[in-house]
């Protein structure tokens, strides 16, 4: 078990989210979704708290139902992703009581996990020992990690399966088949001498597309150019190594050669703007997440449906993509705890996993992958991207901060066309400076 660790937060810390979960419950609306059971049903409650996105629609819309029809009468409150975190940190510390399950983004974990606020799911039956899960997602769900980095003050803890994957997610790759004829480009030179061909006959207006706005959103369009280029982050120490050759090299890549071959205003590009590049026919490949990728086939949303395939993401050395999911703890607090563990027994099951599969989801069992009918065609694609490598972001309490940090600098030197290794030795040592008063080098 892990010790409780809740003086990790400091004060200042304390008081900044405090008055965020103030402002957020002050300024923000929940959106309940309850599907109606039969008259004077009595299922067994269980109360869920999720972040608003896209790709919750076919859990809402066809998991839900099956779920009451095994017993479980489920309410779904919903919010704005901005302020869950907050709401739901506070609702576990002060043991309010108000979820049974937090749908939590992956990068969360550690904060949760560092606070000792959530229920050892392995200890409850959830086992880790089972072979049929997708190994990198389970890993995700243990506070410490099992392997990697620690935080100092978890150095000597046991891990402890705090989370269970609960939807799968992670980036590939995109593509114009009119463009690539000979299918996805495996290589980061093809996609842009391929990319510029297809410029030249007309096809698209560029090669590329990506987000730039600095922060998560260029973090995350960087992320598999760095992993691809053989970079590492961190070492077992915490020492910052994205600074290496390999990053420095990725760097190097995307602020100059991804650049040029892409729009004019890509500095300023978020989701939106890629999105729309992509799915209007301008450009020829995007790395993205699944939600965003399964908009290729809907006519309504895009222009050029029929036109976009999907592949795994191109590699320099590897072919690595940065893998995000949705994942379940459930907090001390749950008033319907017995309920909730129950639920997540039924909903990781390999039966219901199938179901995942079937309704567009992204199953996190192996076998589910394997349906005969998925219900959308990036799910094979999914499966061979994480065979292939999908590395989920550092496991840190601190990870926002870095992400923050090391956000600025690359776009700063996007906005120059260069510097890119410069950006990344500016990064790794304000995130060092930053670590160490975070008492990371004990």
């Amino acid at each position: 078990m892990i010790d409780d660790n809740k003086s990790q937060l400091t004060a200042s810390r304390r008081s900044v989210l405090k008055a965020m979960i103030l402002l957020a419950l002050a300024t923000t609306s929940l959106s309940k979704f309850i599907v109606p059971g039969p008259a004077n049903a009595a299922g067994k409650k269980v109360i869920i708290g999720a972040f608003a996105d896209g790709g919750l629609t076919p859990f809402k819309q066809k998991i839900i139902p099956l779920a009451m029809e095994a017993g479980f009468d489920i309410e779904f409150l919903e919010d704005e992703y901005g302020v869950t975190l907050e709401k739901w940190f506070a609702d576990a510390q002060n043991s309010a009581g108000q979820y049974d399950i937090y749908l939590l983004d992956d990068p969360w974990v550690p904060q949760f996990g560092a606070a000792n606020v959530l229920e050892d799911l392995g200890a409850a039956g959830l086992s880790a020992d089972d072979k049929d899960w997708i190994d990198p997602m389970l890993e995700m769900g243990f506070w410490p990690p099992r392997s990697g980095a620690r935080a100092a003050a978890f150095k000597d803890a046991t891990p402890t399966l705090i989370c269970v994957p609960f939807i799968g997610d992670l980036q590939t790759m995109t593509y114009r088949n009119d463009v690539y004829t000979n299918g996805a480009p495996t290589t980061w030179d093809e996609v842009i001498a391929k990319g510029k061909e297809g410029v030249a006959a007309g096809k698209i207006k560029y090669p590329v597309v990506f987000r730039g706005v600095a922060g998560n959103s260029i973090v995350t369009s960087w992320y598999p150019i760095f992993l691809s280029f053989g970079g590492e982050f961190f070492d077992d120490n915490w020492n910052p190594t994205f600074n290496s050759d390999a990053g420095k090299a990725a760097a190097d890549f995307f602020v100059g050669t991804m650049k040029q071959n892409a729009p004019a205003g890509v500095v300023e590009f978020d989701s939106d703007q890629e999105g729309a590049a992509i799915l209007g026919g301008d450009a020829g490949a995007i790395i993205q997440y699944s939600g965003n990728a399964l908009k290729a086939d809907d006519p309504a949303q895009s222009k050029v449906a029929g036109k976009l395939d999907f592949g795994v993401t191109p590699k320099q050395v590897k072919a690595i993509s940065q893998m995000g999911i949705f994942i379940a703890g459930v907090p001390k607090s749950a008033p319907n705890r017995a309920n909730a563990i129950e639920f997540l027994k039924w909903y990781t099951s390999a039966e219901t996993q199938a179901k995942v599969a079937e309704s567009g989801m992204i199953p996190v069992k192996r076998s589910a992958f394997g349906v005969a009918k998925p219900g959308n065609r990036l799910i094979p694609v999914a499966l061979k991207q994480l065979d292939v490598g999908a590395q989920p972001r550092p496991r840190m309490p601190e990870w926002a901060k870095v992400e923050e940090l090391l956000g600025i600098e690359l776009n700063k030197a996007l906005q120059t066309g260069s510097g890119g290794a410069a950006a990344m030795d500016a990064a790794a040592k304000q995130v060092r400076e930053y670590l160490t008063q975070a008492g990371y080098y004990q």
